[in-house]
């Protein structure tokens, strides 16, 4: 069996030494070797270490103080988890979606003094599927909302509440094995996932995109994206083109060949004050907006 783990954690800062973030949800769901899913496990936990929950954490999680007012310590959490999972006896891999929640188990239980035997499960079969995704795609830093919208798999509901994330990387689980079969769909996802980071690396692009353009003199609009290309991406532009060979990314993405094409024209532009009537950043705007 496999288990698929999220936490949610009340974090603060400007914490020297001891715990900088507590736990006051978990998550977990229980599939079968045949990826069907058996079981889940959903309980929140009443922070006993900082009560008060830090702004971050409220508007990440909507879990007011409130609601965990009634919860159950972690300590307790734990123990009805162990049972809830059988003592973690059969199972044979326990994920969760980049190590933060392996970590904050490891050194909570460290300083509260908690005996668990999530612990010795977590040590002897825990997987970052974050790293595993990353591993695929070469997309290391990817969240799960953009590998499951890779995967056109629908978050489970809200983000960043503990079951509904386990059950999204439960899915997502699911789907990237039955992807094995499939080498065409694996590489049209791998280039998807490649398109998309290049994309998250360009402020440039996502501002672009987000610019009310009907309301913008022409002008003023090209003027700004001149100075978000000079301010903010000249180092995010540099980076690509080291770890990337322009010519591979344009046979593998060819929808990158208008991206670059005209970004190389702005930096052109940005030395040379004597623009033409169609400038660079007029091209960087419809191609950004498919205009």
């Amino acid at each position: 069996m496999y288990l698929f783990l999220d936490l949610e954690m009340n974090t603060w800062k400007n914490v020297s030494g001891g715990l900088c973030s507590e736990v006051i949800e978990i998550g977990a769901v229980l599939m079968d070797s045949d990826q069907k899913i058996l079981n889940t496990f959903s309980e929140l936990v009443r922070p006993t270490h900082k009560k008060r929950l830090s702004p971050y954490c409220l508007k990440l999680t909507g879990i007011s103080k409130g609601k965990l007012e009634n919860a159950l310590p972690l300590e307790v959490i734990l123990v009805q988890m162990c049972e809830w999972a059988n003592g973690y006896q059969k199972i044979e891999g326990i994920y969760s979606w980049n190590e933060s929640d392996y970590r904050q188990i490891i050194k909570e239980c460290e300083v509260k003094g908690i005996k668990t035997p999530l612990i010795d499960a977590l040590e002897r079969s825990y997987i970052d599927y974050q790293q595993v995704f990353g591993q695929k795609f070469d997309w290391q830093t990817c969240g799960l909302a953009d590998a499951l919208d890779l995967f056109n798999i629908k978050q489970s509901g809200k983000a960043h509440r503990a079951l509904n994330d386990a059950m999204d990387v439960a899915r997502l689980y699911k789907k990237m094995n039955k992807l094995q079969k499939d080498p065409k769909r694996t590489n049209f996802i791998k280039e998807q996932a490649q398109l998309k980071k290049i994309e998250k690396l360009n402020p440039v692009v996502r501002n672009i995109k987000e610019m009310s353009l009907g309301k913008q003199v022409s002008n003023e609009l090209e003027s700004k994206i001149k100075e978000m290309v000079a301010n903010e991406f000249y180092t995010d532009l540099n980076r690509v083109y080291k770890k990337y060979n322009a010519r591979d990314i344009i046979a593998a993405l060819p929808e990158l060949k208008g991206w670059l094409m005209v970004l190389e024209g702005i930096m052109i532009e940005l030395k040379d004050d004597n623009a033409t009537k169609e400038t660079a950043a007029s091209s960087l705007r419809e191609v950004a907006t498919g205009r």
